[in-house]
């Protein structure tokens, strides 16, 4: 049975691709074509939509074709020293009329933006959302003309991840865009309302491949990554989930490193248990999940046993909707019955 090796891994603080990654030139995304293309169509004619959705999980790749093309939506027939300009703005954050909301999380009352808690290194026990608080800093931005573009731009990242509140505002606000483009970024449409897709041109972005990602990675600094096939699979495509898969392993490697082998569950129920409680007190919301996706990705590959994919699956769309000590309790006894060990809890 495949057991794969992690102690080579050493500890790192993985910085987050910046959501402006740099790129000199589109020949750099030689991957995406059909996005720039699209992209670019749009512009030379003007008829720029009043909102554009970019679907795909290389999150990355949309966040660098987005860098480039925001200093000619907002100047589309200024010079170039005028784009230079804008895009110095864009670099640092500090552009008057672009507006990025991201998913937050709820801390004491306080909204911590996904990005700030990374470079934070803050934890915690629930997933991020786009709250209706951050959706009504829309209306206040829009209520005033641009200050030196032609229009305002609204950029909302993991657009998936808007509550239903939040999500029926932003709805209400496409009808009425003003003189606004929004760009929606997503991993599927499908995690999108209906109505929210059908007011946006829709840019899909494609995974790349295992040799695609594994170039991404290197070039960013990563490439002790793509020593690890099992990571680069479990990424589909993606660059930054490879990155958020690693950070999570070398978080499950501190509390017990046998939860990344499949001989961890030829233990006692009684042992098993502990170790649920352990996770889920020690395991922040974002590592607990990819460990129930280690473990599907390892099942897969290793037995074919559909039901303990199931059994994996049900316990990672129950995360953070019940006590998650009682998710991990019943997932981990279902696997063991799945195992033939429901009897040796002694």
């Amino acid at each position: 049975m495949y057991e794969p090796n992690y102690q080579s891994l050493s500890l790192i603080n993985f910085p987050k691709f910046s959501p402006l990654s740099e790129i000199s030139n589109l020949n750099s995304i030689r991957s995406q074509s059909i996005p720039t293309q699209l992209l670019q169509k749009a512009i030379a004619i003007n008829q720029v939509p009043t909102a554009f959705l970019f679907t795909g999980s290389n999150d990355l790749e949309k966040r660098q074709i987005l860098k480039y093309f925001l200093p000619l939506l907002l100047h589309h027939s200024q010079s170039s020293e005028a784009l230079e300009n804008c895009r110095s703005l864009i670099e640092v954050g500090n552009h008057p009329d672009i507006l990025w909301i991201e998913p937050s999380y709820l801390h004491q009352g306080n909204l911590i933006l996904k990005s700030i808690a990374c470079q934070e290194q803050l934890t915690f026990k629930h997933s991020p959302q786009i709250r209706i608080e951050q959706i009504r800093e829309i209306n206040q931005f829009l209520a005033y003309p641009p200050l030196t573009a032609s229009v305002k731009i609204v950029v909302i990242e993991n657009a998936e991840l808007m509550n239903n509140n939040a999500a029926h505002a932003v709805l209400k606000r496409l009808e009425e865009p003003g003189k606004a483009t929004f760009i929606l970024l997503a991993s599927h449409a499908e995690l999108l309302l209906p109505t929210i897709c059908s007011r946006c041109q829709i840019i899909p972005f494609k995974s790349l491949s295992l040799s695609e990602m594994s170039e991404v990675l290197q070039m960013n600094g990563f490439s002790q990554i793509c020593e690890h096939p099992d990571i680069l699979h479990m990424a589909q495509g993606s660059p930054n989930q490879a990155c958020e898969i690693w950070t999570a392993i070398i978080k499950i490697q501190e509390i017990d490193s046998t939860l990344l082998q499949l001989s961890f569950f030829n233990q006692k129920l009684s042992q098993l248990l502990i170790a649920a409680k352990m996770v889920s007190q020690s395991l922040d919301y974002s590592s607990q999940k990819w460990l129930l996706s280690y473990w599907q990705y390892q099942f897969w590959t290793t037995q074919r046993n559909r039901k303990k994919i199931e059994i994996l699956e049900a316990a990672k769309q129950t995360l953070n909707r019940a006590s998650n000590q009682l998710v991990w309790e019943v997932c981990l006894l279902k696997l063991a019955e799945q195992s033939g060990k429901a009897d040796a809890f002694l």
